[in-house]
């Protein structure tokens, strides 16, 4: 388990060098997925390797010449990254730019200063009522795939691309393993070795990280638990787009609370909801993201609420309250937050946000924050 757990962190501790050195070890194409919609099965059965976009942990220099400062982290840091030249591995890109304004800045920015050998704008729609979205989605798919076998030279049909689909949902049932003996032991798996599990698997070909997570189960199902003092269940929600700070996530640990469960894009919701296997793979893909659940405010999904499906989840694991993760600069989350909130109010629910930045930034303030939070749920 724990030499698992150290490969994982290598992999997650510099993407930029794992990834480049995946290209050659396995003489394949990279392709640059920008969270959190892109279909990465349709990537991986062009022969291609999909990874998906992050965000860097350098402060933003030359990036600050194209984007405004007021952009979130994954956005400022990815654009620097890229005119900078630290993403020269990729050899193509795709970019979902309905899900935020920030992201349609891309696709143009790419084409004056990176100019990838292969780059696609993706436009999935809001799930609104009525055919005429699933249609839409499907073309923009389609539309999708003839570009990656104009690109590859090679025809992707339905059987490839149910292979692929079976790669990515054994991975999918391999996660949710994980997260079912957490919630069950959470102390098995501390916070960040949770999120660098699911971060490690947007970085990896999911054949390879398939074997690591079979291997990891083996491990969590031999270790056992010291007991100790009862710590408080909290659930972390939101985080949309990019990874969370480490330290935050051991600082939560170490104000006496331990998360069972989480409803982050680099948490529970990357693995949500598998590909169905019958019929069409396209038609299947389509139905995956036209899923509600887990709601995305990305999404316009506008008949359930997003703080009905947190409750259930603090409900299910016995948490005592929730902490929301407001990435800065976030439009699609902090015009979402006030109703967020006024649910948690009217259902008595206790939570408290706390919003990170891609910057250095200091602790203290989140500290005290998390510290009177854990004080109200009767933690430390």
């Amino acid at each position: 388990m724990e030499k698992v757990l150290s490969k994982i962190g290598e992999v997650t501790s510099d993407p930029y060098a794992y990834v480049a050195g995946l290209k050659e070890r396995k003489n394949k194409k990279i392709i640059g997925c920008f969270p959190m919609h892109v279909p990465e099965e349709i990537v991986h059965a062009a022969d291609l390797i999909p990874v998906v976009i992050w965000r860097g942990n350098e402060p933003v220099t030359w990036g600050h010449a194209h984007v405004p400062p007021y952009d979130c982290g994954i956005t400022r840091s990815f654009v620097d990254d890229a005119v900078r030249g630290k993403l020269d591995f990729m050899d193509g890109l795709v970019f979902h730019v309905r899900q935020c304004l920030q992201a349609g800045e891309f696709p143009f920015i790419m084409e004056r200063h990176f100019k990838p050998a292969y780059q696609k704008i993706l436009y999935l729609p809001a799930i609104y009522p009525g055919n005429a979205t699933r249609d839409f989605a499907l073309k923009e798919m389609e539309s999708f795939k003839t570009s990656l076998e104009d690109f590859t030279g090679k025809k992707i049909s339905d059987d490839i691309l149910k292979k692929s689909i079976e790669i990515y949902n054994k991975n999918r049932s391999l996660m949710e393993k994980i997260y079912e003996m957490r919630r069950e032991k959470p102390e098995i798996l501390k916070a960040k070795e949770v999120m660098q599990i699911v971060w490690s698997s947007m970085l990896m070909p999911k054949e390879d990280h398939n074997e690591l997570l079979t291997e990891l189960i083996s491990g969590m199902g031999k270790k056992t638990v010291e007991a100790k003092k009862e710590r408080i269940k909290v659930i972390l929600v939101g985080c949309l787009c990019q990874t969370l700070q480490f330290d935050i996530l051991d600082l939560i640990e170490d104000l006496g609370m331990i998360v069972p469960d989480d409803d982050l894009y680099i948490g529970s919701r990357y693995f949500a909801n598998k590909v169905k296997l019958e019929g069409n793979p396209m038609e299947a893909l389509v139905d995956r993201y036209l899923t509600k659940s887990p709601l995305c405010p990305t999404k316009g999904v506008w008949d359930i609420h997003w703080g009905d499906e947190a409750i259930k989840k603090m409900k299910d694991n016995n948490a005592r309250g929730i902490i929301s993760i407001l990435v800065k600069y976030c439009p699609p989350h902090a015009c979402y937050y006030p109703d967020f909130r006024s649910k948690m109010e009217k259902e008595g629910v206790h939570e408290t946000m706390i919003q990170m930045e891609h910057e250095i930034m200091t602790l203290e303030g989140i500290k005290t924050r998390l510290q009177s939070f854990a004080e109200m749920i009767g933690g430390v």
